[in-house]
């Protein structure tokens, strides 16, 4: 089973409560600690850092889909983040870590196991900000890594067979924004757009 990547909450930023918030920097990540995903998700003195994806049409509406399954935690739940977390195989292999390269290498994988996209079909992806919330036991321990990128394919993305996820298509970011139905991370990150 490959180990994550974690980070003592001793190195992170300042973090709000909940928020997104623009960042440019990641050297706080570094050097990397590499942990069992089974321990990191019940240790609060570790983040997880999820990198998080929103994809945007040519109009600049964001993606959305719904959770089938998966964490149960989430399912059922509405997102518009695609992404997960960053395992050893995402790292670079040449000294030193470098952060920017394997948040990078981990979205890639994820966007082409989540829906079968390669990179050709990503225009201008960007790291955006960060976003947490420490409201619940599941925010607690992760901390995003936000990402958008244009969305080139005319059709709209669709989930790979056998991923736990719904296409809901492209909606305005303010149809997110303040809608219940969108997990704590998707409403912030929608927010952080407009």
């Amino acid at each position: 089973m490959p180990h994550i990547l974690t980070l003592p909450r001793t190195q992170a930023p300042a973090l709000p409560e909940s928020g997104c918030w623009s960042a440019d920097k990641l050297d706080f990540l570094s050097p990397p600690y590499w942990q069992s995903r089974q321990v990191a998700e019940h240790d609060e003195r570790y983040l997880q850092p999820i990198p998080y994806l929103l994809l945007r049409n040519a109009q600049g509406q964001i993606w959305c889909y719904q959770r089938t399954g998966g964490d149960a935690r989430l399912n059922g739940r509405c997102s518009c983040g695609v992404g997960g977390h960053v395992d050893d195989g995402d790292e670079n292999l040449t000294p030193p870590f470098n952060p920017e390269l394997t948040l990078h290498r981990a979205l890639l994988r994820e966007v082409a196991e989540e829906l079968g996209a390669s990179p050709a079909d990503l225009h201008q992806l960007h790291f955006q900000g960060l976003i947490y919330e420490g409201l619940s036991a599941i925010g607690r321990v992760h901390l995003g890594m936000l990402f958008t990128a244009q969305w080139l394919p005319h059709q709209a993305p669709q989930p790979v067979a056998g991923e736990a996820l719904a296409s809901l298509g492209f909606h305005d970011a303010s149809k997110v924004a303040n809608n219940p139905q969108f997990e704590l991370w998707s409403r912030l990150a929608a927010q952080h757009l407009l």
